[in-house]
């Protein structure tokens, strides 16, 4: 139904604004995030990865290694992916399966933003207001071994069919977020490019594609400019979505309780990463690429 593809366009966007940052040398970042939602029955996948739906209170744990313009993330499933910006390329490896699979960047952004791709047409049927706030909330602590400082945003959105009856709603939605970020370290291929992406691949392949949806969403430049003034890498995010629809609900939408989502690094690691972390493993065979679930876009 279209209130569901509005929501589900919508919140993992935000949780990969919310994982936005930066870091210096090698890193290894161990995180874990639990969520809650009801409203759309969790997000039927993760930030670019078939990681199953955590139960509310679960904490589903990743590990993901930076090195110059590669990317691993090791996923609560047992498959990797591995994002290499500088050949444009996406690897999936399923250990269980020993098999292997990649995709070119470009074709994967293209298929996600163009064409038929995800949420294409109900976008263009979507009126939207968006208010946006994010101020610095003047606390220190220390988290995963470096000093945090805390971020507090908030934002509303208003949502209405193009061509409906003038105050008639679809949706009206209010998010407020605690986000602790640190400066004390700073994403490898980053130096000394002021506009490169906060995170690796987020320019491009499944990131990048939910951030180009993200931005043609009627408003949603002003709260991703909003939530750019957010500076340094995520140790710690707690979300909060409350939707009121009474067009929804006619739907057997249960908006009953608000969208949580927390997710902590608990780890962080700066030793040199072997070469081999970012390489397909001996033995495994190729086959074809196949698009992984895209947050809330499965079930």
């Amino acid at each position: 139904m279209f209130f569901n593809q509005m929501q589900r366009a919508l919140v993992p966007g935000l949780i990969l604004l919310a994982l936005a940052g930066s870091a210096r040398a090698d890193l290894k970042v161990v995180s874990k995030m639990t969520m809650d939602a009801p409203a759309i029955g969790g997000l039927g996948g993760g930030l670019g990865a078939n990681i199953p739906t955590p139960k509310p209170g679960e904490a589903i744990q990743t590990i993901t290694y930076y090195k110059g313009s590669k990317t691993r993330v090791d996923e609560a499933t047992g498959a990797v992916t591995i994002t290499d910006n500088t050949a444009g390329t996406i690897t999936r490896i399923d250990p269980k399966k020993k098999t292997y699979s990649v995709v070119k960047i470009a074709d994967m952004t293209k298929q996600l933003t163009e064409g038929a791709g995800p949420a294409a047409g109900f976008l263009e049927m979507l009126e939207m207001k968006v208010k946006s706030d994010v101020k610095k909330g003047g606390h220190e602590r220390v988290i995963a071994g470096k000093k945090a400082t805390d971020y507090l945003w908030t934002a509303t959105m208003s949502m209405s069919m193009k061509g409906g009856e003038e105050g008639a709603e679809v949706a009206n939605i209010s998010m407020e977020g605690e986000q602790w970020t640190t400066e004390e370290i700073q994403l490898p291929d980053t130096a000394g490019k002021p506009n490169a992406p906060q995170l690796p691949g987020i320019g491009g392949g499944m990131m990048g594609g939910m951030m180009k949806m993200m931005n043609n969403m009627p408003g949603m430049k002003n709260l991703m400019a909003t939530m750019a003034q957010i500076k340094g890498f995520s140790l710690l995010t707690n979300m909060k979505i409350k939707i009121q629809s009474p067009f929804a609900e006619a739907q057997g939408a249960d908006l009953s309780k608000p969208v949580t989502n927390k997710t902590e690094v608990t780890e962080l690691s700066e030793a040199e990463l072997p070469e081999s972390l970012f390489a397909v493993p001996t033995g495994l065979k190729k086959v074809p690429y196949e698009m992984p679930q895209i947050p809330g876009f499965g079930g």
